[in-house]
């Protein structure tokens, strides 16, 4: 889908195209993220003016980077093809209640030069993290 270098994971041209799996992937991010981003009192859904490729690439590096990244670490994404880009940050990592390893963390969407700034909390959950 993209390429990763240096913790930045882009998309170049119209070389890339998004199979029928990532397709599906993509509009179940976009429904689980939006869910998230609506949650709070007053929250945007920083999803709404992404596009599809915009949404995958978000959702993978969420993956990699939760997995992966230790606190205050930031990874970023970016769409040539779209001009939006993003970056996660995990701010905080612990174990619940429930005794799931979760994390806090903090997410930069830049659409048409406007960065939104939310933050979230993911718990583990089987092979991925729940929102």
């Amino acid at each position: 889908m993209g390429v990763e270098r240096s913790g930045q994971l882009a998309v170049h041209g119209n070389q890339r195209r998004l199979t029928m799996a990532m397709r599906s992937l993509c509009i179940a991010a976009a429904l689980g993220f939006a869910a998230c981003a609506a949650s709070g009192p007053g929250s945007e859904d920083p999803y709404a003016s992404l596009t599809e490729i915009d949404v995958a690439l978000a959702a993978m590096l969420l993956q990699r980077t939760l997995d992966y990244a230790p606190d205050g670490t930031t990874r970023r994404w970016t769409n040539d093809e779209s001009g939006h880009s993003g970056a996660i940050t995990p701010m905080r990592s612990y174990i619940a209640d429930t005794g799931q390893y979760c994390r806090d963390y903090r997410e930069d969407i830049t659409v048409g030069g406007r960065i939104q700034n939310f933050h979230y909390s993911a718990c583990r959950e089987e092979d991925r993290w729940g929102l």
